[in-house]
């Protein structure tokens, strides 16, 4: 397993040059081991080398030389064919006038040579040449006859059924080498197309996918090689853009979300500042309860309409890419008794009772570094959800715990509290939770969502639960920026 991962690691640059080295190294070996195996069949004499028939001759002439006055006998066809090799060598006995005696013949051959006392030798063709050959019988310096023989300077098989064979294995020995580069450049050639048909194909296939905007798919080919890493590299680029395009589809839904939410948020206040209005344009007499009562009602809801109008552009803000946290030097302690203050005024506006307490662990009363307006926004949202679910003669308590790493704020009213589904969803965008906790006291879901999203840009945590006496509890958790320490 391990060397079919080396294999698949291998550059295609690598793999290219190995295919060429394997191709030369094996149509070397293959034309070597030919080579061998021809050599060996022609020393064990299964092959005839091409000049054996012609090393034979001398004999034949000197039989033919020594039996000159049997030769043009019928009777001696037999002993003569003993000398000359019929499998290879055609021949004709002829006499003086160029009569055939007998022989051993596919085509008469006499013709292709003249009657004379002199050897006479006639070469056909350059590859492979066919040799027509006169061998005079002269008694008394008379010309008795002739014996005419014709072979080919060819490789040729001892068993005659093997000559078709044979005769191109000289051939074949010399263009073997050819051959096996011609045959395993195909084979390694198809196998390299294939190792980069495999990629390729996932990269135009997934090219073509990305094109009609389908990114639901998976780049599979993990080789660390070129292509690999184009693959990687393709992959990368698809969860990027998958992931951008969610965003960029959860925004837009987001921003429906918005817009239906203000749209239902605003249409109940307008709705009411509209009635009353009207009622205010009908009446014919206006005594003062009714019109201050009337007011107060229309200013309500403009505030109710400018809140939540305030809180859309919190949210847009705190989100955009461009939002950055600006750090001051600030005395927590006096900063913290001032918002109570404000607070304390806002609870007893709904007869609530508002408590702070602060407890500095620190060995003195050193500034600290954080961004003000986020802290008023984290803590505003806070107390201001508190006085939305605490009923009259109820309490809300701020606690502020500080030491040399973090501060600690802790809202604790005596409220409905929170529901097993609160818990588990009331940092979600527009969660509204349960009925007593929705739309017709105001809150429309951005609340909780707002202070974990700014208190996430100070780098704190934030935890929600219920307390002791069944009202709601928020923790937060922020790191201290120590300006002395820090220089």
């Amino acid at each position: 397993m391990g060397k079919l991962n080396i294999i698949k690691n291998i550059t295609f640059k690598r793999q290219f040059m190995l295919s060429i080295i394997s191709v030369i190294i094996l149509s070397i070996f293959f034309t070597l081991a030919g080579l061998v195996l021809h050599i060996q069949l022609i020393n064990k004499g299964v092959i005839l080398r091409a000049g054996y028939y012609s090393d034979l001759v001398p004999g034949i002439k000197q039989y033919i030389n020594k039996n000159k006055d049997k030769i043009l006998n019928k009777d001696f066809k037999n002993k003569l064919e003993k000398v000359i090799p019929t499998v290879g060598i055609e021949y004709e006995v002829v006499d003086s006038a160029g009569r055939l005696s007998y022989g051993y013949f596919k085509k008469p051959i006499a013709s292709e040579v003249p009657i004379s006392k002199d050897q006479t030798t006639k070469i056909n063709g350059r590859i492979n040449p066919e040799i027509i050959m006169s061998i005079p019988i002269i008694d008394n310096k008379d010309l008795k006859g002739m014996v005419i023989l014709k072979y080919y300077i060819r490789c040729s098989a001892k068993n005659p059924n093997f000559n078709f064979i044979a005769r191109y294995s000289d051939t074949f020995v010399i263009l073997s080498p050819f051959v096996y580069i011609i045959l395993f450049s195909i084979f390694f050639g198809r196998r390299f197309n294939k190792k980069l048909n495999v990629p390729l194909k996932q990269l135009m296939e997934a090219a073509e996918r990305i094109r009609v905007r389908d990114l639901e798919f998976k780049i599979s080919y993990e080789n660390d090689n070129e292509l690999g890493k184009l693959c990687k590299s393709f992959e990368d680029m698809r969860v990027d853009l998958k992931k951008s395009l969610e965003n960029q589809w959860k925004m837009e839904e987001e921003r429906r979300e918005i817009v239906s939410d203000v749209a239902h948020d605003l249409k109940t206040p307008i709705t009411i500042i509209k009635g009353h209005v009207e009622g205010l344009l009908e009446s014919n007499k206006l005594d003062k309860d009714k019109l201050y009562r009337y007011l107060n009602l229309i200013n309500r809801n403009i505030d109710r309409m400018s809140n939540q109008v305030q809180r859309i552009n919190l949210l847009t803000k705190i989100e955009s890419e461009t939002f950055k946290l600006s750090d001051s030097e600030c005395d927590l302690v006096a900063y913290i008794n001032e918002k109570s203050m404000d607070y304390d005024v806002l609870a007893q506006g709904k007869k609530v009772k508002f408590v702070c307490n602060i407890q500095d662990l620190r060995s003195s009363n050193d500034l600290i570094k954080i961004d003000t307006y986020v802290l008023s926004e984290i803590l505003d949202n806070l107390v201001s959800n508190s006085l939305r679910f605490t009923k009259e003669d109820g309490r809300i308590t701020l606690n502020l715990k500080l030491n040399s790493n973090k501060v600690i704020f802790s809202v604790y009213d005596t409220g409905c509290g929170f529901s097993r589904k609160d818990l588990e969803n009331v940092f979600k965008k527009f969660y509204e939770g349960d009925e007593s906790r929705s739309k017709e006291k105001g809150h429309s879901g951005l609340g909780l969502y707002i202070v974990k999203t700014l208190v996430d840009k100070l780098g704190g945590t934030v935890k929600v639960k219920n307390n002791d006496e069944g009202g709601a509890e928020v923790k937060v958790y922020i790191p201290i920026k120590n300006p002395n320490k820090s220089a």
